[in-house]
């Protein structure tokens, strides 16, 4: 499907966007499935995460079973600041309602210890021993047979998929698609500055309005 794509003009600055909700539906469909993937694979999958894990790759780590993060690591889905939402919306699942609102309404990132007391990961180590860390819990967790993981991986998930996750993915995928094919007064500002100064100019000029 080839998005309709529409121009528009912000301070005299010419910008491209698709207005076409369907296509958008199809492209972030796909954005979906790869997030999926652990949670589609039969074996446990660990997610090993340092630096920054925002948008996309906060919603893949909180796909994996099990998630072990730096010290150093941030978590968060600034998307919104940016007037787009992630299309995975796993994270009430993960963390509650509440604190998913707080984080997904506002797009701020957390650092590793407060996404562990969140329960958004399972352990925080140094960054110096975060590869270690992680192959430690790996082998321990070979040791298991794999036919008790498996087992054990499908009813956790069938499980939450009786309680509704996988149609709440949908959902909100329904929903949020045509978001992403609405233009905003935000949306356009961060697109000409983008546009202009690059993407680095665009995140600094969006994240001075939340510094205080």
């Amino acid at each position: 499907m080839t998005p309709q794509l529409v121009t528009y003009a912000v301070d005299g600055r010419i910008g491209i966007v698709s207005l076409n909700a369907l296509a958008w539906h199809e492209s972030l469909s796909d954005d979906v499935a790869l997030e999926m993937t652990p949670w589609e694979m039969k074996k446990p999958v660990i997610a090993s995460v340092q630096g920054h894990c925002l948008g996309g790759g906060c919603e893949l780590a909180m796909m994996c079973d099990i998630t072990i993060a730096a010290a150093d690591a941030l978590f968060g889905e600034p998307e919104i600041r940016f007037s787009n939402v992630g299309p995975v919306l796993v994270m009430p699942f993960v963390i509650g309602l509440k604190r998913a609102r707080e984080l997904l309404y506002l797009g701020d990132p957390i650092d590793a210890q407060t996404a562990l007391q969140y329960g958004m990961v399972n352990r925080v180590v140094p960054r110096a021993e975060l590869q270690a860390a992680t192959l430690k819990f790996a082998r321990r967790m070979a040791l298991i047979a794999p036919e008790a993981l498996a087992g054990t991986k499908l009813a956790l998930n069938r499980g939450a998929e009786a309680a509704g996750f996988r149609n709440a993915i949908r959902a909100g995928l329904d929903v949020l698609a045509p978001l992403y094919a609405a233009r905003t007064d935000i949306g356009m500002k961060f697109d000409e500055i983008r546009e202009k100064e690059g993407l680095g100019a665009a995140l600094r000029w969006r994240a001075a309005q939340f510094a205080e």
